[in-house]
């Protein structure tokens, strides 16, 4: 038996909003005007990426922990770039633009989602989000929010928007509704 689930609420159009935000977000991110790794860094940008777990890996295989990644990873990424970001080689107003358009993103999805998810799953994936964006927020404090330690952070906050367009495609676009077995 088939039971049929409406997957946005009150019209909500999370896939589609999600997918618009993110464009630009990644607008944002790609248009720093240091675009190349200062030539100081680059160790310590292989060293970061070769030692550490990305998000690549998380597991998020159905619709609710892509909910629940992309609303962590916004949440985190928010957090990581309100901290001393002095040596980031982005002007205030690309900042303050970035951190409203994450603002706007979890209200977003604070609107359109019905529940906070409790399942087992859903939790250990929250936490592995949360673990890695410690990591980074822990780079920045070792290396005293460094020029390097932002490029490294830069990089990473980067892969994790590519990736959110993954996980968006696990959510249904509005009107389609999803078949429960």
């Amino acid at each position: 038996m088939a039971f049929s689930n409406e997957i946005s609420s009150q019209g909500c159009n999370l896939h589609s909003r999600l997918q618009e935000a993110n464009k630009n977000n990644l607008e944002l991110l790609n248009n720093k005007p240091q675009s190349s790794i200062p030539v100081q860094c680059i160790d310590d940008v292989l060293n970061f990426s070769l030692n550490e777990e990305s998000l690549t890996n998380i597991g998020v295989f159905d619709e609710e922990n892509a909910r629940v990644t992309i609303q962590e990873i916004l949440q985190q990424t928010s957090r990581i770039f309100t901290q001393n970001h002095s040596e980031l080689s982005w002007d205030e107003n690309s900042i303050s633009a970035f951190l409203a358009g994450l603002d706007q993103q979890i209200q977003n999805m604070e609107r359109c989602l019905n529940a906070s998810p409790r399942s087992q799953q859903v939790q250990l994936t929250r936490l592995r989000v949360k673990r890695y964006f410690q990591k980074l927020s822990g780079l920045l404090k070792e290396k005293e929010y460094s020029q390097c330690a932002w490029e490294i952070v830069w990089i990473q906050v980067k892969q994790c928007f590519v990736q959110i367009n993954q996980f968006i495609q696990r959510i249904p676009n509005e009107g389609r509704e999803r078949q429960i077995s």
